[in-house]
């Protein structure tokens, strides 16, 4: 009922949007994107077999085709293109968003693959040190080949990925992400007073494009169905003191249980807070996805999947400074009692050295534990980057 609810207003948006739409429009095309390099090196104890040091990059561009009607509809579309490692380095580049949009008076709809409500309005701790609001990049330098669960042992490296970390991106996901990159139905409010609501609907968190997909799923951990989202953001600022806020509600229809099994369903929440001024800012999120995904067969007892971060930072021109702690924890393996955990403190720098171009610097140290794969690890990475945002 819940999505017909939310395509169905949806589709009375776009239709109230555009009721008196006469001429068309000529579209104006934009082209923007970013991209980064970043220079890595990596001290941590289990480390046999693993270099010290790597690079990475990574470019996406925006094209961007949009329109405004006579009256006042805008409208167009997005499309994002990603170069991406690929499978075995093969160098692949993806469209990691599509979307048509319209908005107006009514607020605006999206159509495609995109950000659910959540993922796009989600408040957390000021972290503009980092690139390109990528929050957990520390992860993809200290899990070295660890799987997680039991296919960990005598793997290098902490153990952080695969097993549940896949339901929210990793150990350190600070939004609800768990179907960001399927097609799906959002909706964003107007805002009044500061205040903005919405929503969003995605079939199905595997199926995106062009991609129809009606099978029902069987025994699969983390593919859901029937997935809705509800949130709301808040942005105001009073007496030069700046208040960020918001919250959201994420749940699903989990797989079909084969012989043995006890999957369950998708029931996800996230709630943050930031307060700015006079260059300085403090804030915090809390991320919990409860069971979502386990396996709660009988006698196992799994650890739920949850993840909180406080941090400051401060700016001044073209300099900003900040630190945060955040810690995630989760089951590690979907049908195994135990659990794995993550611990990061760190610090970072950035200066803008023109408009659209930024240096940054980043320390982190990090302590791994995992009583599934009865690894823990411990370490510190040092990270200086460039991004190009244009």
């Amino acid at each position: 009922m819940n999505r017909y609810l939310l395509a169905g207003a949806a589709a009375a948006a776009l239709a109230l949007g555009a009721g008196a739409a006469n001429a068309q429009a000529k579209f104006e095309v934009k082209v923007g994107g970013d991209a980064y390099f970043e220079a890595g090196y990596v001290d941590q104890d289990r480390d046999s077999g693993l270099r010290s040091t790597e690079f990475r990059n990574r470019m996406r561009i925006n094209i961007i085709p949009s329109a405004k009607a006579d009256n006042g509809l805008e409208y167009g579309a997005r499309l994002r293109f990603r170069a991406n490692a690929g499978t075995g380095n093969a160098r692949t580049t993806d469209a990691d968003r599509a979307y048509i949009f319209a908005q107006g008076t009514f607020g605006q709809v999206r159509l495609g693959v995109t950000n659910s409500y959540n993922d796009e309005t989600y408040v957390t701790a000021p972290q503009d040190y980092l690139p390109l609001g990528i929050y957990d990049g520390v992860t993809s330098w200290i899990g070295g080949g660890a799987t997680g669960g039991t296919a960990g042992l005598g793997v290098a490296g902490a153990d952080i990925s695969g097993g549940l970390a896949s339901l929210n991106g990793s150990l350190l996901s600070q939004s609800l992400v768990v179907e960001n990159n399927a097609t799906k139905i959002v909706y964003f409010s107007p805002r009044f007073a500061g205040l903005q609501v919405g929503a969003s609907y995605t079939p199905r968190n595997d199926s995106s494009h062009t991609d129809v997909n009606r099978v029902k799923p069987v025994g699969s951990t983390n593919v859901f169905t029937d997935l809705v989202e509800v949130g709301a953001n808040y942005n105001n600022t009073f007496g030069g003191v700046t208040v960020k806020a918001s919250a959201g509600y994420f749940w699903g229809q989990a797989s079909d249980n084969t012989v043995g099994t006890n999957i369950k369903n998708l029931n996800a929440w996230q709630a943050g807070a930031q307060v700015g001024y006079a260059g300085f800012s403090l804030g915090g999120s809390y991320v919990d996805y409860g069971k979502s995904g386990q396996n709660e067969a009988i006698g196992v007892d799994t650890e739920n999947a949850r993840m909180w971060v406080v941090g400051a930072q401060y700016t001044t021109g073209p300099i900003v400074v900040g630190a945060n702690y955040k810690t995630g924890k989760d089951a590690g393996f979907t049908n195994v009692s135990g659990d794995r955990e993550l611990e990061v403190y760190e610090i970072g720098v950035g200066y803008t050295v023109a408009p659209g171009l930024t240096l940054q610097a980043q320390y982190d140290h990090f302590k791994a534990d995992s009583d599934v794969a009865r690894l823990s690890d411990e370490g510190d990475v040092v990270l200086v980057r460039s991004i190009l945002a244009f």
